[in-house]
């Protein structure tokens, strides 16, 4: 998979649906009650899209993706701006990231996970006491949204009351979960369709 994102990463900032998703999502995250904004995890950044918007909310960045092509374009965009509080990590997992974080947001990410339990499971871990788990992503759909990718083998989209339960079952409690935002798709025969996209935050409980 981190072939194909190898491949987009140059055009990948050129499409405008994907700057204004990011430029949404960027928008709502501010708007959750952290009670730390020490740092901030984008876990699959891509080439930063989100994080770097994202770099004004946190005392420090952390763009985590499996790309190198990607990660190579966000530090590009960091040196070009000047930026000193994002840095980028190549990695497949959480495990991948050292220490505990503030906050760890995902962008239309989690569908290409295999084992979302593994994920929730890994950002327990990764998360300060009060941490915020943020995930951006396809409602459910009936597969027609990655028709288009032989190779794909990830989730159709989630239903936030199973997210929910997972949530539980690691060691959150559910702060919000709504849709916010949608992608239109062209079809073949040039209709459109449109798909909801959904923000679900949970915190981090603080065991006894």
């Amino acid at each position: 998979m981190s072939s194909h994102f190898d491949a987009a990463a140059s055009k990948w900032d050129h499409d405008p649906a994907k700057v204004e998703r990011a430029r949404v999502t960027a928008e709502r995250i501010r708007e959750l009650p952290f009670v730390n904004r020490n740092s901030l995890v984008d876990f699959g950044s891509g080439t930063g899209l989100l994080g770097l918007q994202l770099k004004d909310s946190f005392a420090s960045v952390l763009l985590v993706d499996s790309s190198p092509e990607m990660l190579r374009v966000a530090r590009e965009k960091i040196t070009e701006q000047g930026i000193t509080n994002v840095e980028t990590c190549h990695g497949d997992s959480l495990t991948d990231v050292v220490s505990r974080h503030s906050a760890i947001t995902t962008l239309m990410v989690l569908h290409h996970m295999a084992d979302v339990k593994a994920f929730f499971t890994e950002a327990y871990q990764a998360l300060e006491p009060e941490g915020f788990l943020i995930i951006a992503d396809l409602a459910k759909e009936d597969g027609s949204f990655h028709k288009h990718m032989s190779s794909f083998s990830g989730h159709n989209g989630f239903d936030t009351e199973e997210l929910s339960e997972i949530a539980a079952e690691s060691g959150f409690r559910v702060h919000s979960a709504e849709r916010y935002h949608e992608i239109v798709k062209k079809g073949a025969n040039g209709e459109r369709r449109a798909y909801p996209l959904f923000l679900f935050a949970a915190i981090k409980q603080v065991l006894p």
